[in-house]
């Protein structure tokens, strides 16, 4: 496969290093702009400005397979012209929605098709956080958007509360949200921590998996034949985040399937980031 790569020029060459271990890869090309992309088969969108998305659709319409590199969009109706657009054009867009693509996760989805509870809770160090809001709001959209993309079903009920101290630095949120299948999940985020920490837990009825987000380690823990609870663990390198996600792109191109994380994906997510905003409003 030919491959185009578009953005910045060191994070371009990052992203083709990424990229050379898979041999289905023959050929790279580093283009500063979208229009200057020849033919290829597919193209990395390494693009951080509020422009992405319009480059996103100009390739789109360009025809080309586009991987966007980026923090998560949450512009809705870009992002539904672009799913629109998308299956006008027939092309295969993936987004880089980091949690449901670290391989940790994709391992999880695989063994855990469809959890009962799942719960996220993430703690920042106080030193270590800019203290802005787009921050703070991204780190809970990812969460969001991985409980969506996990559960698969409709969400039947929200809440959402937000705490920022003297209204001015955000501290904490928790967001709690019922499926329409019956399962439920719950996000909560804290910014006063002394320790990083960043840990989800899924379950099923049978089985549950704790993972850490950071070293990408895994707890699979069930009962034994004297029922009580043991664990057994699996790990992954989270250095091999960016090389395995390449390459999932990639294969979804060769083998005409869904990306792990589509324009439809990144389209339902927006509309329920306007939900959640809109009652977290409530509180302000």
């Amino acid at each position: 496969m030919k491959v185009g790569i578009v953005g910045d020029a060191k994070r371009a060459v990052a992203w083709e290093q990424h990229l050379r271990p898979h041999r289905i890869v023959q050929e790279v090309e580093l283009c500063p702009s979208i229009r200057e992309v020849g033919s290829v088969d597919a193209c990395l969108l390494i693009d951080e400005t509020e422009q992405n998305l319009d480059i996103l659709l100009e390739g789109i319409q360009l025809g080309l397979n586009c991987f966007l590199i980026s923090r998560q969009p949450t512009n809705t109706q870009k992002l539904e012209k672009i799913y629109r657009a998308t299956k006008e054009a027939g092309v295969h867009v993936q987004f880089s929605h980091w949690p449901t693509l670290a391989p940790a996760t994709q391992w999880m989805m695989d063994r855990m098709s469809r959890p009962v509870f799942l719960s996220s809770t993430r703690e920042v160090n106080h030193t270590q956080f800019i203290g802005t809001d787009e921050e703070f709001r991204h780190f809970w959209i990812d969460e969001l958007g991985l409980c969506m993309k996990w559960i698969d079903s409709g969400i039947h009920h929200a809440e959402a509360k937000a705490i920022n101290l003297e209204g001015k630095h955000p501290i904490t949120i928790h967001i709690f949200l019922r499926f329409d299948n019956g399962s439920t999940a719950d996000i909560r985020i804290y910014t006063g921590a002394a320790e990083n920490t960043h840990k989800r837990i899924a379950s099923t009825k049978q089985e549950i998996l704790e993972c850490n987000v950071p070293s990408q380690d895994i707890r699979i823990g069930r009962l034994n034949s004297g029922n009580h609870l043991f664990f057994e663990k699996q790990s992954f390198d989270p250095a091999k985040s960016a090389e395995k996600t390449a390459l999932m792109f990639l294969k979804s191109i060769q083998m005409d399937r869904e990306t792990p994380y589509t324009a439809y994906d990144s389209y339902q997510l927006s509309l329920q980031i306007e939900s959640i905003e809109k009652r977290l409003s409530q509180f302000l």
